[in-house]
């Protein structure tokens, strides 16, 4: 019995669709998929960055990709014809004589019907028959713009610490500022340590403080955006 979060619950079964249709529910698959993927790196890389001791390493988050997706659809196809579909003569030219097919490209369509236990079965339908279809997707490296080239940072390293204090602080976290001999020291005698990591796939700076000597203090993790130099406070694995 399917259960209110059984993503099958309202799943109605198909028996026919446009071919297209069902190539692009394929690739819509494969791209939710890769999206999930990434989403886990970059939180990952985030939670690393943000981490006292993992980010004096230099580790980067492992990323994972399908390099290449290859289906066999065996399915019936049946053509069909749009019926809205309107010849246009004319955008031959006027001396050039052509099939009325071939001045209505959009006239036909393919429309298929998986090979479901269901539908053989409904259908009578002989597997032998089925049209085997291919398809292969695999991955390109998207276009680089000019602003896609990797460049050093264009904050200082005081500016982004200020930046992270003051967004701290709005956030109820507020760093702790050093005394009159430059430790960071609380009330309680913890001394603190403020540590500054550059992502530069990511151009996003990640300010640390935290108390090398009490790791029941939870350490304060700001991320500061390069380039438009705003920050937010990030969840550390000790929160």
């Amino acid at each position: 019995m399917a259960t209110p979060t059984d993503p099958l619950a309202n799943a109605v079964e198909s028996f026919s669709a446009p071919i297209e249709s069902v190539i692009i529910a394929l690739g819509q698959g494969i791209a939710a998929a890769q999206k999930a993927l990434d989403a886990n790196s970059v939180a990952t890389q985030e939670q690393i960055d943000a981490d006292p001791v993992l980010s004096q390493y230099g580790l980067q988050a492992t990323w994972y990709q399908f390099p290449t997706v290859s289906m066999q659809l065996k399915m019936s196809l049946t053509i069909t014809q749009d019926q809205t579909s309107s010849s246009s003569p004319s955008a031959a030219g006027p001396n050039v004589s052509l099939p009325s097919a071939l001045l209505t490209p959009n006239r036909f369509r393919l429309i298929a019907q998986p090979l479901s236990a269901s539908f053989q079965n409904q259908f009578n339908y002989d597997s032998s028959a089925a049209t085997q279809v291919n398809v292969t997707i695999v991955p390109v490296p998207p276009p680089k713009s000019g602003n896609q080239v990797s460049s050093p940072p264009q904050m200082k390293e005081a500016a982004v610490v200020a930046v992270a204090e003051s967004t701290a602080q709005a956030a109820g976290k507020p760093f702790i500022t050093p005394n009159t001999q430059g430790q960071i020291v609380d009330s309680s005698g913890n001394v603190y340590t403020i540590s500054t990591t550059f992502n530069a796939t990511s151009g996003t700076w990640y300010v640390l403080e935290y108390a090398p000597s009490n790791p029941n203090i939870s350490a304060i993790a700001v991320a500061v955006d390069d380039a438009t130099q705003t920050g937010r406070v990030v969840i550390t694995p000790s929160q």
